[in-house]
């Protein structure tokens, strides 16, 4: 693909019907543990989950989180080095009124995943310095994801049904702000840098 044939995403209505979905995920009861904080709901599920690093790890962790945001970057140096030994998975919270391209980045994400590519992209979009087709294109030839069919199939809406329940999962667990981090299933409360949250995972 021509980088100046790449200058419109190229799947702005599927985008914009998705973020129309996401403003009309209701609101859910959350569960609390006995200490205050929330619980992750669902639980953490290999059949559901995308998952990366070891299975057989004793702590899991849980992000709710968007690509295209400020908070990209450095979460994608700290599941880069959580992922050596913690299992991590991924849940996404694209938050539109936040971040406009947040909608269109997790289609993205999702065609990835139609590829068998979700881990590998998701790396190459937490990596981006900015939230423009042509660095989209670019993380797509990274992952080795052709972005032609990846544009198809963000146009076709793939994944979109996983993105809303990604969301009402976020909801149901007390999330209203991008990224929020839960470990075995409790949510995570101290900061967000890579040092503190790999102590807490090492805790366990």
């Amino acid at each position: 693909m021509q980088r100046d044939a790449f200058d419109i995403f190229g799947a702005e209505d599927a985008a914009a019907a998705l973020e129309a979905r996401l403003e009309r995920v209701p609101a859910s009861p959350v569960r609390m543990a006995s200490d205050g904080r929330p619980l992750l709901s669902p639980p953490l599920s290999t059949a559901r989950d995308r998952f990366d690093g070891p299975v057989t790890a004793r702590a899991g962790l849980v992000v709710f989180a968007a690509h295209g945001t400020p908070a990209s970057r450095p979460l994608g140096e700290l599941l880069s080095r959580a992922r050596e030994r913690h299992l991590i998975a991924w849940r996404h919270f694209p938050d539109p009124a936040a971040h406009p391209r947040a909608a269109m980045f997790a289609l993205a994400a999702e065609a990835g995943a139609a590829r068998g590519k979700f881990w590998l992209l998701t790396r190459e979009l937490l990596r981006m310095r900015h939230d423009d087709p042509t660095s989209l294109h670019d993380a797509f030839v990274r992952a080795e994801v052709d972005p032609y069919r990846a544009v198809e199939a963000m146009r076709a809406g793939t994944g979109a049904d996983r993105i809303v329940e990604d969301v009402a999962s976020a909801h149901a667990s007390g999330v209203g702000i991008s990224p929020a981090l839960f470990i075995n299933g409790e949510r995570y409360g101290g900061p967000l840098d890579a040092d503190a949250v790999l102590a807490a995972l090492a805790s366990y």
